[in-house]
């Protein structure tokens, strides 16, 4: 399935155009559902979202042309998964398979965690969802509390 059913620019090549699933309700920042085959293999500073779940911003260009978002990204709350399928993965710097800032939305703390929290604690719970981060090689840029906002940075993915 194509987008959100409309037909793709005059002067795009089906074949190179990036597909994706209306019910997915992802957002393209800048919109590549408008793009033309040419646009589509120098995207500056892609970010796919989804609303109140997570985004991903692709740092520098990326080249879409042909990239199926249904099967190699998954936005869900508490998880994002870039290539799930390791063998549909292309090489590190192609592709999405590049540097990307991820940004999740109501990562909050366990209900028992959360219900006497001061801000000893929750500085506390921040150096563990650093250490998660570090964990799985990634670059811890901010926690917060408050709002449930989590973001790190990756290389590659």
């Amino acid at each position: 399935a194509r987008g959100n059913g409309a037909s793709a620019p005059p002067d795009t090549d089906p074949v190179a155009a990036p597909l994706f699933n209306a019910g997915e309700h992802l957002t393209f920042t800048p919109d590549i559902r408008r793009m033309s085959a040419d646009q589509l293999s120098g995207v500056e500073e892609l970010t796919v979202s989804r609303s109140n779940v997570a985004s991903v911003q692709f740092h520098g260009v990326t080249d879409v042309r042909g990239v199926d978002f249904d099967s190699v990204m998954r936005l869900e709350v508490g998880e994002v998964l870039v290539y799930p399928d390791a063998r549909a993965k292309p090489p590190k710097g192609q592709g999405l398979n590049k540097m990307a800032t991820i940004t999740m939305y109501q990562c909050w703390p366990p209900p028992n965690e959360r219900v006497h929290l001061d801000a000893a604690a929750q500085e506390a719970y921040k150096q563990k969802i650093r250490k998660m981060t570090e964990k799985k090689n990634a670059l811890f840029v901010d926690y917060n509390f408050d709002t449930g906002v989590w973001q790190f940075r990756v290389s590659s993915f």
